[in-house]
């Protein structure tokens, strides 16, 4: 039934870090029951200075499939959250904006214990301004033509000395409301009574960029290691045929592939007596150069360290068994970026996107978002994803463990990352009944499918920008603001 007394309304818990009055620019709301949420409840709850944006902000709002229909232009949650969002502004701007997609799930960014696993239904919301959004439109779909592009998001964290990017595939929808994917882009104009919608359109891909003067990553990768380390000697495009036999780098005396993995496996799975027998592999790509402490640190650490130069994660796709030219081979996953996006000096702004025919008839040429680094680097690993002499090592996707949680409690945080396989934790009907959880500066989204993570890496003197895949279930990609 729906709440008619504010009394009434959905307890919910308030984290703002310690940030006083400083106006936040993030907020998320988490819960376990969103049929009991009302948007009133998350309306009313908005903090105050979350009002106080400037003429050209534009929020985007992710929400979970839960609340779908939230952005829908049926539903007034949109428009009266954009009122309250400009209702201290000076100089109210004639043309307002927003961005809304529909993500799979939201994770509890804050908490330090076995609750950091937690995935929830929810919304979460980034302000930034205008000239910080680029985007693109969706083609009109042509009766017998190809599938629709794949939306893509992007959300840039950048400081003048560093910039990190987290390209995000959004939920399906198809069986909420016949849509494939939910993003688009609104469009809101003054009335007497504040502002009214006026027009929405379907979007394709959008680079969203916030501002922080530092910015502290950490990224938590559920992998077990479960072969050595060796050369690639043999190859081509997405497909590894030998490695070296020896791991000492001095004998290239090849094997075949899948060989260790063959061996290790069925070993791994006896041992951690996992029934059905199937697991989740990922090879680490790395250049021969590269400096990492393979036996000494712990795979998360060696991880983290294999990234921060320049590795690159593969899901392995097939391999093993077979006969003649085909024994032993190994295909990867090529992807490592977000297949089509746009920059922040190209594509269209959002008085362009809603002009009258402002959607091209052909596609428009959009270079990919991450320009330096997948033009110079990361193309040519599309068509070859390792080359001979590069160092390859398999892992498998294991639970998730809790992290030690975020440490700069005054901090923004951006928190992206893929759902879990494991069931979730029951939590007690009398905790959990009508509730949610307000974390103010804090954004927050997981995608089912996988997130692309670039950050900068140093190379030959020169700071390029590294992309990889993430599909990893239970693997996380964290942003801190303020950090030196």
């Amino acid at each position: 039934m729906r709440h008619a007394q504010s009394s009434l309304r959905a307890p919910y818990i308030t984290r703002s870090h310690g940030l006083g009055k400083r106006w936040s620019s993030a907020c998320t709301w988490l819960t376990k029951t969103p049929e009991t949420i009302h948007p009133e409840d998350i309306l009313s709850s908005i903090p105050t200075t979350h009002h106080q944006s400037n003429s050209n902000s534009v929020p985007l709002f992710l929400v979970t499939p839960s609340l779908a229909h939230w952005i829908d232009s049926t539903s007034p949650f949109l428009t009266e959250y954009m009122k309250k969002l400009y209702q201290n502004t000076d100089n109210k701007p004639d043309t307002i904006y927003a961005i809304a997609a529909v993500v799979d799930k939201i994770p509890n960014s804050t908490a330090k214990s076995q609750a950091s696993l937690e995935e929830f239904e929810g919304l979460s919301s980034l302000i930034v301004g205008e000239d910080n959004i680029k985007w693109k439109a969706a083609p009109p779909r042509r009766i017998g033509g190809p599938a629709d592009e794949e939306p893509n998001l992007v959300v840039s964290v950048r400081s003048q000395s560093s910039a990190h990017a987290v390209g995000l595939r959004l939920a399906n929808t198809v069986f909420i409301n016949g849509k494939e994917r939910t993003f688009l882009g609104i469009r809101w104009v003054s009335s007497a009574s504040g502002y009214t919608l006026d027009d929405s359109k379907n979007l394709t891909s959008c680079v969203v960029t916030s501002t922080e003067t530092s910015i502290h990553a950490s990224v938590a990768l559920p992998l077990h290691r479960v072969t050595q380390r060796r050369k690639v000697i043999t190859g081509m495009g997405n497909i590894l045929r030998q490695l070296a036999k020896s791991n000492d780098g001095c004998s290239d005396e090849p094997m075949p592939a899948s060989t260790e993995l063959e061996k290790e496996l069925p070993r791994y799975i006896e041992e951690h007596n996992i029934v059905d027998r199937r697991v989740s592999v990922w090879a680490l790509v790395e250049k021969a150069d590269m400096q990492v402490d393979a036996q000494n640190s712990s795979t998360q650490d060696r991880l983290t360290q294999s990234l921060r130069q320049g590795g690159k994660l593969h899901r392995v796709m097939s391999g093993g068994g077979g006969w003649g030219k085909k024994m032993g081979l190994l295909s990867l996953d090529p992807e490592i970026a977000s297949p089509t996006t746009i920059t922040q000096d190209q594509g269209i702004s959002l008085d362009q996107l809603f002009e009258s025919d402002s959607t091209p008839d052909e596609p428009m040429e959009m270079p990919s978002f991450f320009e330096s680094g997948l033009i110079g680097e990361d193309l040519s690993h599309l068509s070859q994803v390792a080359n001979p002499g590069d160092l390859i090592q398999f892992f498998v996707a294991v639970e998730p463990t809790a992290s030690n949680g975020l440490t700069n409690a005054a901090a923004r945080k951006y928190c992206f990352g893929v759902v879990s396989e494991t069931e979730e934790l029951e939590i007690p009907a009398e905790d959990s009944k009508g509730s949610f959880e307000l974390v103010d500066n804090t954004f927050a989204a997981m995608s089912e499918k996988a997130v692309f993570y670039s950050q900068p890496v140093l190379q030959a003197g020169t700071t390029v920008e590294s992309s990889t895949k993430l599909d990893i279930p239970g693997c996380r990609v964290i942003l801190e603001s303020g950090k030196p």
